[in-house]
């Protein structure tokens, strides 16, 4: 009987030490203390439309713990973001430092180092304006040509991008690269690229714009005189006085070029008249390719004999 209580009273020791045990070993687990290192992703979705970051930018800060293993070890787990704040930043360079309070750690938690400390960034406000293209030209057209008219599709570019790009580089126009004219004897199209600086090609609507030239040829004045002028549809003899006449066209040159005093018909109507004297006014037979702007003299006395021809 008390050989029994010996050995019951033994195994009642042993399970009071196995116990104190594991309640010793559970405590320095749990309460040990542990250092690490955790990713914290930064968050810049806060960032309002109209502002732009101008510099490439840190997506994730570490951030060294320290703290007991029950508290550092969930933390591992978590997925941790650190929101950037815009509502108190100005444009500009920023020197934001990072503030760890942010990442509502628990409390125990002891923060040992911030890696960056402080981010290094460049805002700006975003804008959109309109800023008129201008052409630049050089040289003539061929002579027997004149130039009607030059349209540049579009004629205003749309900027959309940083202010401050606008305000140090005091841009008001974009100006297109060189259009030659020399020697164009026709209307034509072509593209042309805007002259602008390289950091402005991300905001901008359009880089090349089309110019449409149109040419037209030259409407000149050409004078013919003394062409004989003759009468018609009459038996009688008659004399037309003064016997030429000067006459002035208008067209292209080249329609004037090819246009031939002979081939010129200068008439007076004679028909049905008898004897006598009349005052008429000729008639001018003129190509279809030019107009006829004068005519001097504009009338002429004509003699009707009564010997037939």
């Amino acid at each position: 009987m008390i050989k029994n209580q010996r050995r019951y009273s033994l195994w009642i020791i042993v399970c009071i030490c196995i116990v104190i045990g594991l309640a010793f070993f559970y405590y320095q687990h749990r309460y040990q203390p542990v250092t690490t290192q955790i990713s914290v992703k930064l968050d810049w979705g806060q960032k309002p439309d109209d502002i732009t970051l101008m510099t490439e930018v840190e997506n994730h800060v570490l951030i060294q713990i320290k703290g007991y293993k029950y508290l550092v070890e969930p933390i591992r787990f978590l997925d941790i973001v650190y929101p950037i704040d815009f509502s108190k930043i100005n444009t500009g360079k920023v020197e934001l430092p990072i503030d760890p309070q942010k990442c509502n750690f628990p409390e125990g938690i002891e923060i040992l180092s911030i890696h960056p400390e402080s981010l290094s960034f460049q805002i700006e406000r975003i804008i959109e304006k309109e800023i008129p293209v201008r052409l630049s030209v050089s040289g003539k057209p061929a002579q027997s040509c004149v130039l009607s008219e030059i349209y540049l599709k579009p004629g205003i570019i749309v900027f959309n991008g940083p202010e401050d790009i606008l305000k140090n580089k005091n841009i008001t126009e974009f100006f297109t690269r060189e259009l030659s004219l020399d020697g164009a004897n026709e209307s034509f199209s072509k593209e042309l690229p805007l002259i602008m600086d390289e950091t402005l090609i991300p905001f901008v609507s359009k880089r090349i714009v089309r110019v449409n030239v149109t040419l037209n040829e030259k409407i000149e004045t050409q004078e013919y005189k003394n062409i004989r002028v003759s009468g018609k549809n009459t038996p009688y003899r008659y004399k037309i006085r003064p016997p030429t006449v000067d006459l002035t066209f208008e067209g292209r040159i080249k329609a004037l070029q090819k246009l031939n005093p002979k081939n010129v018909n200068v008439y007076v109507d004679l028909q049905g008249l008898k004897p006598g004297v009349y005052a008429r006014r000729v008639k001018i037979e003129v190509p279809g390719n030019v107009s006829l702007t004068g005519v001097r003299p504009e009338i002429f006395t004509i003699t009707l004999y009564k010997s037939f021809r």
